[in-house]
C-alpha cells in the first residue's frame, strides 16, 4: 500500500512539473470542469421536479372531511388569460380568525385584496398588462414568497373574497389546511413524450461523457514519452500505471472542483434566465441528487485514470515504441463493433415488438446509448482507414495527411464527441420529422382572421348585470353584434340523452334558429329527424353544476323540469355551440327551471379588422358583470388552432435540439482547440524546420485546416449513417409509419460542424505561426 501511494504521489508531482505544466493542467481541468458542470446540471433535474411538486402540493387546499364549515373557503382555482399567457390563482375567504395562511403569505388577503407573484407584478407593469388588471381585485397588497410558487416565473395570485358561499358548487369546498402530498408528486408524461425526453437526455449527455474521457487524454504523447522513459530506467508496469493514474487524477480532481464551483456560480443566472419563460426554476432547487453527485464526483477521476492507463498499454509493453516515435499497430475492428451491434439488435427487437412498458422504455433507451457509445469506438478505426488511403497532392495536403496518418487516434478523439451528438440529434430529428408528417393536416383550412366569440358564465344574481354586459360589449370598437341566452344542461330520466336548453325571448330565438311563428311560452327543439312530438311532458334532470344553496338536488329530492308542450321543430344556426341537441325555450315556458341552475351564453360577432387586444377588453367586460366567465371561439388574439399549436410545438422541440447541439458543439469546440494547440506544441521542431527552409505560412495554415477538416468529415459521415439507423429503428418501434428525414435539420448540424472547424483553425493560426519561426530551432 505504501508503495502504491508513493507511485500515485509521484504521478501527482509529475502533473505539476515538466515543460509548461500549468498550461496543460489548467486546460485539462477546464475541459473536465465544463463537462462536470453539465453532468451536475442534469443530475439536478429530479430535485428540481420534486421541489416544484412539493411547492404545488403545499398550496393545495385540503378539506377536513368530518368538520365542514371551519378554516378557509377556497374558490375554484381561477384561470385568467392574457393573449397566450395564462395566470392561475386561488380565491380565499376566512370563516374563522385562526384560518390557515396560504403558503408564501404572511396573512390571507381580505375582500378586494390580491397578493401576486413577482412575475405577475412585472407583467402588470409591462406594456399590455393594463388589459389584465381589471380582472384582479382593486388593491395589490403584497408579493407571494418563494414558498408559495413553483418557480420565479410563475404567474400566480391569491385573492380575497367575501361573497363565496360554503354550500355553493362554484367553490372547491371548505378546507382547514393547505398541503396534500401526492397530489402533484409526479409529472405525468405521455409515453411518446417520455421516450422523446429520455432520448434527448441520452443524446446530450453521452457526448459529455465522451468529451470528458477525451479531455483526460490531452498531452497524451508527452505523457507517454515521460512514462516510457520511467519504464526504460526500471519502473515496473504496475508502477507506471499508478504514476499515470496519479498524473491524470490531478487534472480530473481540479476539474471536478471547478465543475462544482461553476454550478454554484451559474445558479443565479439560471434562475434569472429560467424565470423569463415557461421554464421556471429557483436557483436553490439546483441541487444534484446525492447519489448522482457522488457518482459524478468519484466517477470522473476514476474514468480519467482508467482512460489514461488504458492508453499506455502499448508503452508499458514496448516502451521503445514511444521513445522511437514509430507508427502504432493497425487498430482492430471486431471488439469496436460489439456495442453498436448489440445496441442495433436491441433496437431492432423493439422495432418488431414495440415499446410498451416502463422496463421496455428503459431497455430501448439503453440500446440507443449503446449505439451512441459505439460511435467514438468506431471513429478511430474509420479515420485510420480513411487517411491511410489518402495519397499525394499539394504540399499542404501532404503535410496534413502525413500528420493524420501518424496521429489518427488523436484526431479521431478530438471529434468523437461531436460525432456522438450529431448521430443522436439526427435520430431525434428523424423521429420528429416522421411524427410531424403523420399528424400534419393535408388539406389546408381557409384562414379566418375573426369570427363569433362565445362567453359562458353562471347567471348573475343581478338581472340587470347581463343587460349591462351586452350593452358594454356592443359599444366596444370592433364588435359588430352581441346577444345573450340563458341555458342549462338537462338529462332524461334514463340518462340516455342530454339536452342543451337555451332560454331566450322570441327575438333572440329568431337570431339563433329558423323557427315558425314564436310567442312567449313556446318551446322549440332541434333534432336530426325533426320529430318533436314525443318530447312534450318529458321530465328532465337538471345536470348543470351551477346550483345554489336552496335548490341543491338530493337523492330524495332530485331537481327536474318537465318539458311543456307543444314542442315544435327548429333548425339551429351553426353559431350556437354545444355538443348536445338543443331546446329553445321562451321565458314563460322555462319558469320551472331554477335560476341558479342556469348559465349565460353570450354570442359576440367580431369585425374581421378587429384589433388583437379586443378579446382582452371583452374578457374585462365579462369579468365585471358575469360569474366566472370563459371565452371560446375564433378571435384575433385567441391564438392558433390545434394544428398550428402542434406544428409550433414540434418546431420548438426541433429548435431546442439544435440549441442543445449548439451548446454541446461550443463545449466540445474547446477540446478541439486545445487538442490542436497541443499538437502544435508537440510539432514545434518540425514546424520550425519547415519555416527555416522557406515553406510559406499560407501552406502551413492550409495544412492545419485540412488536418482539422478531414477527421470532421469522417465523423460526420459515420454520425449520419449511425443517426439514420437509430432514427429508422426508433420510428419502427414507435409505429409512426413511413420514415421522414429532416434534411434542413441535418444541414444545420453540418453547418455547426463546419463552423467549429473554421473557428478552431482560426484560433490555432497564431500558435502555428509562432511555432514555425526558424528561431524555434534554437530552443529545442
Amino acid at each position: 500500500m505504501t508503495s502504491a501511494l508513493r507511485d500515485l504521489a509521484f504521478g501527482l508531482r509529475l502533473a505539476f512539473t515538466g515543460h509548461r505544466p500549468w498550461g496543460r493542467l489548467v486546460v485539462t481541468a477546464v475541459g473536465i470542469g465544463l463537462g462536470v458542470v453539465v453532468l451536475l446540471g442534469a443530475a439536478t433535474i429530479p430535485n428540481v421536479v420534486a421541489a416544484q411538486a412539493e411547492r404545488e402540493n403545499a398550496r393545495n387546499p385540503v378539506a377536513p372531511g368530518d368538520a365542514p364549515g371551519v378554516g378557509v373557503l377556497v374558490a375554484h382555482s381561477n384561470m385568467l388569460e392574457l393573449g397566450q399567457t395564462y395566470v392561475r390563482g386561488l380565491q380565499l375567504r376566512e370563516l374563522r380568525p385562526d384560518a390557515p395562511v396560504a403558503p408564501g403569505l404572511e396573512r390571507n388577503p381580505g375582500p378586494g385584496e390580491v397578493v401576486v407573484s413577482p412575475a405577475l407584478q412585472e407583467l402588470l407593469r409591462a406594456p399590455g398588462g393594463e388589459l389584465l388588471r381589471p380582472r384582479l381585485p382593486a388593491e395589490i397588497v403584497g408579493v407571494i414568497g418563494e414558498d408559495g410558487l413553483t418557480g420565479p416565473g410563475e404567474l400566480f395570485f391569491y385573492a380575497g373574497s367575501d361573497s363565496l358561499s360554503p354550500r355553493s358548487d362554484r367553490v372547491d369546498g371548505v378546507v382547514d389546511h393547505f398541503g396534500e402530498s401526492g397530489q402533484y408528486g409526479t409529472t405525468a408524461f405521455e409515453p411518446d413524450a417520455q421516450l422523446l425526453l429520455l432520448l434527448g437526455i441520452a443524446v446530450l449527455l453521452v457526448p459529455i461523457v465522451v468529451y470528458v474521457a477525451a479531455t483526460a487524454r490531452l498531452a497524451e504523447a508527452a505523457r507517454q514519452r515521460r512514462l516510457a522513459a520511467m519504464r526504460l530506467v526500471g519502473a515496473t508496469s504496475a508502477q507506471v500505471r499508478r504514476m499515470a493514474a496519479g498524473e491524470s487524477l490531478a487534472g480530473a480532481v481540479l476539474g471536478v472542483a471547478l465543475g462544482w464551483l461553476l454550478l454554484v456560480l451559474v445558479r443565479p443566472a439560471v434562475e434569472a434566465a429560467a424565470g423569463l419563460g415557461e421554464l421556471s426554476i429557483f436557483g436553490s432547487d439546483l441541487r444534484p441528487v446525492w447519489w448522482l453527485a457522488l457518482l459524478i464526483t468519484v466517477g470522473i477521476p476514476v474514468l480519467a485514470a482508467l482512460v489514461t492507463t488504458t492508453s499506455l498499454r502499448g508503452s508499458i509493453v514496448e516502451p521503445l515504441q514511444v521513445a522511437r516515435r514509430t507508427a502504432a499497430r493497425p487498430r482492430k475492428l471486431a471488439w469496436r463493433l460489439v456495442p453498436v451491434v448489440v445496441g442495433l439488435l436491441g433496437l431492432l427487437s423493439f422495432g418488431i415488438s414495440g415499446v410498451s412498458s416502463t422496463g421496455g422504455t428503459q431497455g430501448f433507451v439503453a440500446s440507443v446509448v449503446l449505439v451512441l457509445v459505439g460511435v467514438p469506438l468506431l471513429l478511430p478505426w474509420c479515420v485510420e482507414r480513411f487517411v491511410g488511403r489518402l495519397g499525394g497532392g499539394s504540399t499542404a495536403w501532404q503535410l496534413a495527411v502525413r500528420r493524420l496518418q501518424m496521429t489518427s487516434g488523436t484526431a479521431a478523439r478530438s471529434v468523437s464527441a461531436i460525432a456522438v451528438v450529431v448521430a443522436g440529434v439526427i435520430a431525434l430529428q428523424t423521429l420528429l420529422g416522421t411524427i410531424g408528417s403523420k399528424v400534419a393536416d393535408p388539406v389546408p383550412e381557409p384562414e379566418v382572421t375573426a369570427g363569433p366569440l362565445t362567453i359562458e358564465s353562471g347567471l348573475p344574481e343581478d338581472p340587470a348585470a347581463l343587460e349591462r354586459a351586452v350593452k358594454e360589449l356592443q359599444a366596444l370598437p370592433g364588435v359588430l353584434a352581441a346577444h345573450s341566452t340563458e341555458s342549462t344542461v338537462l338529462a332524461s330520466d334514463n340518462s340516455r340523452a342530454q339536452w342543451t336548453v337555451h332560454i331566450a325571448d322570441c327575438g333572440q330565438i329568431a337570431a339563433l334558429a329558423a323557427v315558425p311563428e314564436c310567442a312567449d311560452g313556446d318551446v322549440f327543439a332541434a333534432t336530426p329527424d325533426q320529430k318533436t312530438d314525443h318530447l312534450a311532458g318529458t321530465a328532465l334532470l337538471l345536470s348543470n353544476s351551477y346550483y345554489g344553496e336552496a335548490d341543491r338536488p338530493t337523492p330524495e329530492r332530485p331537481a327536474t323540469w318537465t318539458v311543456p308542450g307543444p314542442v315544435r321543430p327548429a333548425t339551429v344556426a351553426t353559431t350556437v355551440p354545444g355538443n348536445y341537441p338543443d331546446l329553445l325555450v321562451t321565458p314563460a315556458a322555462a319558469a320551472g327551471i331554477p335560476a341558479s341552475t342556469q348559465q349565460v351564453r353570450l354570442e359576440v360577432e367580431l369585425a374581421p379588422t378587429a384589433s388583437p387586444d379586443l378579446i382582452e377588453r371583452i374578457r374585462n367586460v365579462a369579468a365585471a358583470h358575469l360569474v366566472e366567465p370563459s371565452t371560446s371561439g375564433k378571435a384575433p388574439s385567441l391564438g392558433s388552432d390545434p394544428k398550428e399549436q402542434r406544428d409550433a410545438a414540434l418546431a420548438a422541440v426541433r429548435l431546442a435540439l439544435l440549441a442543445g447541439a449548439l451548446v454541446v458543439f461550443a463545449l466540445i469546440g474547446c477540446s478541439l482547440f486545445v487538442s490542436a494547440a497541443e499538437q502544435i506544441q508537440e510539432r514545434r521542431r518540425p514546424l520550425a524546420v519547415l519555416g527555416a527552409v522557406g515553406v510559406p505560412r499560407r501552406t502551413l495554415w492550409q495544412s492545419l485546416l485540412v488536418q482539422n477538416a478531414v477527421p470532421m468529415v469522417v465523423a460526420a459521415a459515420l454520425a449520419t449513417v449511425t443517426g439514420l439507423l437509430i432514427g429508422v429503428l426508433v420510428v419502427m418501434a414507435e409505429g409512426e409509419g413511413a420514415v421522414i428525414v429532416d434534411l434542413p435539420g441535418m444541414l444545420g448540424l453540418f453547418a455547426f460542424a463546419a463552423a467549429s472547424v473554421l473557428v478552431v483553425t482560426a484560433l490555432s493560426l497564431p500558435a502555428a505561426s509562432r511555432a514555425a519561426r526558424p528561431e524555434g530551432l534554437r530552443t529545442e
